[in-house]
């Protein structure tokens, strides 16, 4: 199911002379994180570890913890760069998702309008240039955005920034996501406000994102609403290094103390609602980390879990109808 691009990195530990790698794997690889080993271990003769913690991005790097168990260097599968410098030299593996996205395409063609913009993930990266072939085929008129920031790569948006989009939003009229899940899509469509329809080649449909957008941020302002009555607030700080954003929690902090209410600085490397529970004698909580935390569990947290930007919105720093994206740049 997914191209791992193996023989360049047994090319690699060979050719660096690597005699202990370690490999850091997202949740959707893990499973294959025993073939891996396997591989690397017989074809580059060198010892393999499997990182095992969750990773959910390249902002959750495990440098660190690689530097700390000797090895030479870190296999870091399914994600882009977005740091410059680490502990120890780190290798980014692409991998590919080989499905082909075009019969679909065509069979929706009619559905998009004529000037379209073009985004996805790192999964689906080689795939712009034979989509955005089709729609000019088609005679539509195509838009991708230049990386910049922590985006490596024109056309692709991440859970935690959706630049390559904002930067186009004013030269399309609407944009064609290509992969699966509703979270990306959603972003798009929330920091730009244009309609956005998902070409989900897992599902075999293409989704307007309207139907999805809206019951979500229905639950979004069912959160800003009861938020509203909070006095006491802890603000969830990250720990993973691309997600720590101390200076924003600050900033939070200052809004709170402003506006008569109390708050607490909580770090956590992994925030999910259990870790919260304990935390009774708070009202609501703050989110500095990755903003992907906030909207993906929203029904399981007991407490109102807020953005920095739906706290503004809390505190009438801002109109609901100004409602934003939380993102990284």
């Amino acid at each position: 199911m997914f191209d791992l691009n193996l023989a360049s990195v047994v090319e690699t530990i060979r050719k660096e002379g690597y005699t202990r790698v370690a490999i850091q794997l997202p949740e959707g690889l893990k499973d294959s994180g025993v073939y891996i080993s396997t591989q690397l271990t017989g074809d580059a003769g060198c010892e393999v570890i499997i990182l095992g913690d969750p990773c959910y991005g390249a902002c959750d790097l495990a440098d660190f913890e690689a530097f700390s168990l000797g090895c030479d260097a870190l296999f870091h599968f399914g994600h882009s760069k977005i740091f410059k410098n680490a502990q120890l030299p780190v290798h980014y593996i692409p991998v590919k998702i080989p499905r082909d996205p075009l019969p679909l395409l065509k069979e929706n063609l009619d559905l998009l309008p004529s000037h379209v913009g073009l985004v996805t993930t790192i999964q689906h990266i080689h795939l712009l240039k034979d989509i955005a072939r089709v729609l000019e085929e088609s005679r539509k008129t195509v838009v991708i955005g230049n990386a910049a920031g922590r985006i490596a790569y024109p056309g692709q948006v991440l859970g935690c920034s959706f630049s390559t989009a904002k930067n186009i939003a004013n030269d399309v009229d609407a944009f064609l996501f290509v992969g699966t899940g509703n979270f990306h899509p959603l972003g798009v469509a929330l920091s730009t406000a244009k309609k956005v329809f998902a070409l989900d080649m897992e599902r075999g449909e293409l989704r307007d994102m309207t139907d999805v957008q809206e019951p979500i941020l229905r639950k979004r302002f069912a959160a800003i609403a009861r938020a509203q009555e909070a006095r006491r607030f802890g603000i969830l700080i990250g720990e993973k290094q691309g997600q720590r954003r101390l200076g924003l929690a600050r900033k939070v902090r200052e809004m709170l103390e402003e506006n008569g209410k109390s708050c607490h600085f909580i770090a956590l490397r992994e925030i999910t609602p259990d870790v919260l529970l304990p935390f009774r004698r708070l009202d609501a909580f703050v989110n500095t980390a990755c903003p992907r935390i906030t909207i993906d569990d929203t029904a399981r947290y007991k407490k109102p879990v807020l953005t920095p930007i739906e706290l503004e919105i809390v505190l009438g720093l801002r109109e609901w109808k100004d409602y934003a994206m939380d993102e990284i740049v």
